[in-house]
Order: C-alpha cells, then sequence, then structure tokens
C-alpha cells in the first residue's frame, strides 16, 4: 500500500500505512537487509523494487508526527513491562501504548535502541535516524527506565506489579569460538568492539586485524576495524564457506570488497597463535564444499595436508549470538503450539 501511495505523490498516506506496523522507518530506511528484493517479482521484467529505499525517502520527507487513525479511542488500565529497549521491545511498547495500556520499558544500558543504536556503526545509521524514530515512540507515552538490570528479585517485583511482561533482551552474548588459544591478548568480543566504537572509547585494534565469521555483525566489525587501522594496517575476513554463501546482506559484503578488505572464502579457523599470551597469527585450514547439510548450503569440509596461518595481532570472531536469559527459569518462556 505505501508503494501505491508513493507511487501517486500521496507520500504521507504513505507514512501511515508504514507507522501502521513499523516504528522505525528512519531506521530500517537505513539498515533494512530488504530480503524481499530477492523474491520481488519486477526481478521477472527488469529489476527489484527499492523498497528500502522508499522507505527511507518516505521517512525523510514526511512529518514524524503518530497519525491520528492509529491511536486507540478507548483506554484501558492494564499495565505492561518490558524488558529490553531494543528494537523489538520498542516495538511493543509502542504500539500496546497506542492502544492505552501503561507502558514501562526497563533499560540495563544508558540509551535504548539495543544492537541496532549501539553496534551498527555510524556510517551505516545515524545516531539522528534513529532519535527521530525514539521521539514519535516516546511521544505515544512509552516510558523508559534506564540502567536498570533485572535479576530474579527485581523481575518478582515487575511480575507482581504489571498485568503482562514482555521480554525483548536480544541476543547479547556472542557465540564463542572453541579453537586453542581463544582466550589469548588481542581476541576481541565482536559487540563490545563495536560498542565501544560506537561510543568513542579506544579499542586497542593492532594493524593486522581478522575477522571470523560471514554475517552482518562480521561485516560490520570489519568495516569499522578498517577504519581504525588506518592506511599502513589491514583487515581480513576469515570464512569457512564461499563468499556466495555468506549470510551478510549482500549490499555489506559488497562494500567491504569495494574498500579493499579481503575475504579468504573456505578456510576454517584451527587455532590462535600467541607468544607470550599475545596473538601473532590464526591458523586455518583450507576448505571444499560437500554435500548439502540441514541447512540446505553445501557442507564444508576439510582439506588433508593444506593448513596455513594468517598474521594477525588483533582477532575479532563474529560467529554468531546467543540468548541469555538469566533472571527467570526459561523453561517457563516456552509456549505451545495454539494455546
Amino acid at each position: 500500500d505505501y508503494m501505491y501511495y508513493t507511487s501517486k505523490g500521496e507520500f504521507e498516506k504513505a507514512a501511515e500505512v508504514i507507522q501502521k506496523t513499523n516504528p522505525f522507518p528512519h531506521t530500517t530506511g537505513m539498515v533494512c537487509d530488504h530480503l524481499c528484493q530477492t523474491k520481488c517479482t519486477r526481478i521477472n521484467y527488469d529489476s527489484p523494487v527499492l523498497i528500502r529505499e522508499i522507505k527511507r525517502f518516505i521517512a525523510e520527507n514526511t512529518s514524524n508526527d503518530i497519525s491520528s487513525d492509529v491511536i486507540s479511542i478507548s483506554k484501558n488500565i492494564k499495565k505492561v513491562a518490558v524488558i529490553g529497549a531494543g528494537p523489538s521491545g520498542l516495538s511493543c511498547a509502542y504500539y500496546l501504548a497506542l492502544a492505552g495500556m501503561k507502558v514501562i520499558v526497563y533499560e540495563s544500558k544508558d540509551k535504548p535502541g539495543g544492537m541496532v543504536s549501539g553496534a551498527i556503526p555510524s556510517f551505516r545509521l545515524t545516531d539522528e535516524a534513529f532519535n527521530l524514530d525514539l521521539e514519535k515512540i516516546i511521544a505515544a507515552g512509552v516510558e523508559i527506565v534506564y540502567y536498570t538490570k533485572i535479576d530474579p528479585n527485581l523481575f518478582n517485583k515487575i511480575k507482581n506489579k504489571n498485568d503482562y511482561i514482555y521480554i525483548g533482551i536480544g541476543a547479547q552474548v556472542s557465540t564463542p569460538l572453541l579453537i586453542d588459544g581463544i582466550n589469548s591478548k588481542g581476541v576481541i568480543d565482536p559487540l563490545d568492539f563495536l560498542f565501544k566504537v560506537k561510543k568513542g572509547k579506544p579499542t586497542n585494534v593492532g594493524n593486522n586485524v581478522v575477522i571470523i565469521g560471514g554475517g552482518n555483525t562480521a561485516m560490520d566489525a570489519a568495516r569499522t576495524a578498517y577504519r581504525c587501522v588506518g592506511n599502513n594496517g589491514k583487515v581480513t575476513i576469515v570464512y569457512r564457506r564461499t563468499i556466495k554463501q555468506m549470510p551478510a546482506d549482500s549490499g555489506e559484503i559488497q562494500a567491504v570488497l569495494d574498500e579493499g578488505i579481503e575475504i579468504i572464502e573456505l578456510a576454517s579457523p584451527l587455532s590462535i597463535i600467541a607468544k607470550d599470551g599475545k596473538v601473532i597469527s590464526l591458523s586455518c585450514k583450507k576448505m571444499k564444499l560437500g554435500k548439502k547439510d540441514e541447512s540446505g548450503r553445501a557442507r564444508p569440509e576439510g582439506i588433508p595436508n593444506s593448513d596455513f596461518e594468517i598474521n594477525a595481532d588483533t582477532i575479532i570472531p563474529a560467529i554468531g549470538q546467543n540468548l541469555n536469559i538469566d533472571f527467570v527459569d526459561t523453561s517457563m518462556l516456552k509456549t505451545n503450539n495454539g494455546s
């Protein structure tokens, strides 16, 4: 619908349509990975519709007010606690507030947005864009309480004071890379690295940085490290599958290549080699593609006697993220189909 209104030049109506299901048009207009474009039927004729760019155009060229037809006329006295001020928690809070509920969001950090505002580099997402979306959420009546780390006691208090609780804390913990030498000095957590750079804190990366992984976090870490090392440094990405099989957004992969960052594909890390406890290189094995695995992708298999090393003084393993819900029995969070 919003594409239709955009094509007719009715930009405010297009904005209202977006607003009904997306409280982050400025943000997604910049960083949505637009996977829908790979299935766009325009491909059958010419090229896919640039849906992310159109959303950004509408967001930047219309008012940021909450449209009257979105706000619920009836108000109720239900109270909802939202744990986590990331995109999920804030989206939930926004629409519940518009429906007339009293919503309080609890956030452990000093700012909202989670990974979106804290880890996505500024050259991809500006603070101004995110803050425009945040202003609208606050205007809807959402209250955010910062510096609030939820523990079992606080969770029980919140549970007793509210009719509902929404947990939207995200996957905040990096998946560990279980290889020898991972505890060596010079191995940096990717999320910690991105958060520090976004805040302007020193990261102490060396001149030769190796990123392990093929997702968007790996691409963000690589492009950020590239800006940290300067002209005398080098950033290399190591991925055990092919570039074509990388789960990262194709545009981000291309941006990495355009910036001159080397991607060594079909290479699997074996161990981190250290001297006096400090990283000096990464030992890898060359891989080949075998039969398809459960994901439908060809499984990488090691090639015998193909070990090689990559010089490195900083290694950033970005191979995924995990949940870490430690304030409630996670068995309580399981649902039954149909219930």
